[in-house]
């Protein structure tokens, strides 16, 4: 009895002083993430408020010379020391986060290093301004009253912001220079009404809020000045290049091609979403043309009820999710509201969008913007929008934006509880996702058995988004210019009105600052189709559809192409 006793202590020792050197690779590995991402953190200031992280909330990022040289040479070191864990038995998990840290050191020194975005773009200090204000007053980590402090010293920090610009730009492209003043045009705006909102609550603040709004405005009025009279850059300036444009590919999305490849598979999907999209464009017109049905119009109907509409069709999509299976959504999740922009950011957010609590707040409310709904009461209008409510022609928008599209998918992420996979914001799997859930809700029954009009969109929807693949790596690797590109989308996605061609303007304006977000959209719902294909496969019978989400689902915000490896898929 003893002898046998003393044998499992040997065997208890034995298996901890192997067991040892995995936990200590493992506290290590994690001690540098923690590094890594405060580092990160901290440099960029305004994502950090974004994200629910409030150590740094009172400046900006710093872009001078010497800033962005001693961050290019703490990501070298990081470099270094990630490079000691390559082929390291880590576990599974940490395999996956060491691929994470990787990308997130490679991207952000390809931005600094390679790319020098703080060299060529004056959107990006439009953007940390205006963003650094409205993230904080967005924010429910604390009431406005105790906000207002740090609102008050970003606000102060915006002079000394566009002094670093005006050191550090050289030779921006216009079509940079025409979309930065367009912005601090409504930056400038956008301050003067926050700092109004925020003083009529709080009108013990209000001189120091209006000092250094008025000190905020000015060095953005003198900015915009100083852009009209820049030398600009080539007409293709604001391409990055097909090296960068490839590297992209493979570290921020984990993808297996170059751009040279992935312009052929997007000249592909164009061509079939061409031919689907003008088929059923066909079969509509022939067979679903029941001109103007009469709905009767309730007398207590008023523009008052639009909104109420909004949100219950919100939940109703909510319930039919967790009725259907199609994927878990926890009694706990946080609360998404639908509301009308608010007045001082109308001027950023002109349609409909998605605003998703920090994942690091303590409070999770995500708000859904819709365009402020008139307040008329004529029979002509309220007629117009009760046969819209009355065909439930909100849920094509709440299925992309809420449920279950990106409130569900960032509400789910968030509950990770390694704080790098909560941290994760890549592109492809947030968009992707949402672009996937409108063709997938559809076929599941949603909208019922046929609904023309609503698979016409989704078709619409696939046949944009592949044309903005070839846009996205044509402009990006020097093969079209902008004026080249708005020309090419507009032929080939056969826009005929000023309106739809003035939109397509500002979206490519749009397309190039974001090197490869375009692509992202419906890339990550093909990556997604192929992820559920392999499950289909290797489950057969067993598979479930809501399973198969929820598994997805739980890694975080993550690019779908490491979804193989956690997922046990072989890649086909």
């Amino acid at each position: 009895m003893i002898k046998t006793l003393n044998v499992k202590i040997a065997v208890f020792y034995i298996s901890l002083i192997l067991l040892t050197p995995a936990l200590a690779l493992a506290d290590a590995f994690q001690v540098l993430s923690s590094q890594i991402m405060e580092e990160l953190q901290s440099f960029y200031p305004v994502r950090a408020t974004e994200m629910g992280i409030h150590s740094y909330d009172h400046r900006f990022t710093d872009y001078s010379s010497s800033s962005v040289k001693k961050m290019i040479g703490k990501l070298n070191r990081f470099e270094k020391k990630l490079y000691k864990y390559r082929g390291a038995k880590l576990s599974a998990h940490n395999k996956i986060n060491y691929k994470l840290l990787k990308s997130n050191v490679d991207i952000a020194l390809q931005d600094l290093k390679k790319i020098r975005w703080h060299k060529k773009s004056p959107q990006l200090y439009v953007d940390e301004a205006v963003n650094g204000l409205y993230f904080l007053v967005l924010s429910p980590h604390a009431p406005m009253s105790e906000k207002i402090a740090t609102i008050l010293v970003r606000m102060r920090a915006v002079p000394k912001l566009f002094a670093t610009a005006r050191k550090n730009l050289k030779k921006p492209p216009k079509i940079y220079i025409d979309a930065a003043i367009k912005s601090l045009e409504d930056g400038i705006s956008f301050y003067k009404d926050v700092a109004g909102d925020i003083s009529k609550q709080h009108p013990e603040r209000a001189d120091q809020l209006m000092k250094f709004s008025t000190q905020a405005r000015e060095a953005m009025n003198d900015f915009m000045n100083f852009l009209s009279t820049m030398t600009p850059g080539s007409d293709k300036s604001f391409a990055i290049g097909k090296n960068n444009f490839d590297y992209k590919l493979k570290n921020e999305y984990f993808l297996d091609y170059d751009s040279d490849s992935l312009l052929k598979i997007g000249q592909t999907l164009l061509k079939q979403a061409q031919e689907n999209y003008r088929e059923y464009a066909g079969y509509v017109e022939s067979n679903h043309q029941s001109g103007n049905n009469s709905v009767f119009v309730p007398s207590t109907f008023a523009s008052s009820d639009i909104l109420d509409y909004y949100n219950w069709e919100t939940n109703q999509v909510r319930l039919f999710c967790e009725k259907n299976q199609i994927v878990s959504v926890p009694e706990d999740i946080g609360q998404v509201t639908v509301v009308e922009t608010p007045a001082f950011l109308r001027s950023m957010h002109a349609g409909i969008s998605y605003q998703p609590a920090g994942p690091f707040d303590t409070v999770q409310h995500g708000y859904f913007y819709v365009r402020p709904i008139p307040k008329i009461d004529e029979p002509g209008f309220l007629s117009g929008r009760y046969h819209y409510i009355h065909r439930r022609g909100f849920k094509g928008s709440v299925v992309h934006e809420a449920f279950p599209g990106h409130h569900l998918q960032l509400q789910l992420a968030r509950t990770n509880d390694d704080p790098l996979r909560k941290s994760q914001f890549n592109i492809m799997m947030i968009e992707g996702w949402a672009l996937y859930c409108e063709q997938m809700m559809y076929e599941e029954g949603l909208f019922g058995q046929e609904n023309a009009a609503q698979w016409l969109a989704v078709l619409g929807g696939i046949r944009f988004r592949a044309a903005r693949i070839i846009a996205d790596i044509s402009l990006h690797t020097g093969r079209m210019s902008y004026n080249e590109c708005v020309d090419w989308m507009i032929d080939v996605l056969e826009l005929k009105t000023e309106s739809e061609k003035k939109y397509i303007q500002s979206e490519v304006r749009r397309y190039t600052l974001s090197p490869t977000y375009q692509m992202s959209y419906l890339m990550g719902k093909r990556e997604i189709m192929k992820l559920r294909q392999a499950m289909m496969k290797k489950e057969g019978d067993n598979f479930a559809l809501g399973k198969f989400h929820d598994a997805l689902l739980a890694e975080g915000s993550i690019a779908p192409a490491l979804m193989w490896q956690v997922l046990g898929l072989k890649k086909p």
